[in-house]
């Protein structure tokens, strides 16, 4: 004869439990499988971001090196060493300034960053803009001090390294 054998209630809650664990470990797969397209997409992006800052920072560095300035898809960072632009821009603040579409259309008014005949780079507002008798055009440059002195050389449009956009808010 067989032998019978019977379930006792411990035995069933211990099934329930198995059951119930074996559901948790699927519905966790299931999440897992859905966060991984989420986690290849971040570390992508992470990935680009850390890429695009090291290239910056090595055409930065390279532009240093060749005694060039440095920009960064045609923006440039300045910081205003002397006093010649206040009270419009204060010593030691950052602005950024962009590369001229075409330097011979800026006008009166437009702060303008250019290497001076001593080779430093200065942060003046155009004060006058001069046509020349074979229509050449020069700039006439003074720094927003009220007792600067407009620039004593006329400033070509090839001389023009970068046009003011904003005074970033640092100091």
């Amino acid at each position: 004869m067989t032998e019978s054998r019977y379930t006792t209630q411990e035995e069933i809650d211990d099934m329930r439990h198995e059951i119930a664990r074996a559901m948790e470990k699927k519905k966790a797969g299931k999440r897992r499988s859905k966060r991984l397209p989420a986690r290849i997409l971040s570390w992508t992006a992470f990935i680009l971001i850390v890429a695009i800052l090291l290239s910056v920072l090595t055409s930065i560095l390279i532009a240093k090196k060749k005694g060039q300035t440095p920009s960064v898809m045609g923006f440039h960072l300045f910081r205003v060493e002397t006093a010649s632009m206040e009270p419009t821009l204060t010593v030691g603040s950052v602005i950024l300034s962009r590369k001229p579409r075409d330097a011979s259309d800026l006008k009166e008014g437009d702060i303008v960053t250019f290497s001076s005949p001593s080779g430093t780079l200065v942060t003046h507002r155009i004060f006058r803009v001069l046509e020349g008798e074979e229509g050449e055009i020069r700039y006439m440059t003074k720094g927003d001090n009220p007792i600067n002195d407009p620039d004593s050389d006329l400033l070509p449009p090839d001389g023009v390294i970068a046009v003011f956009i904003a005074k970033i808010p640092l100091t």
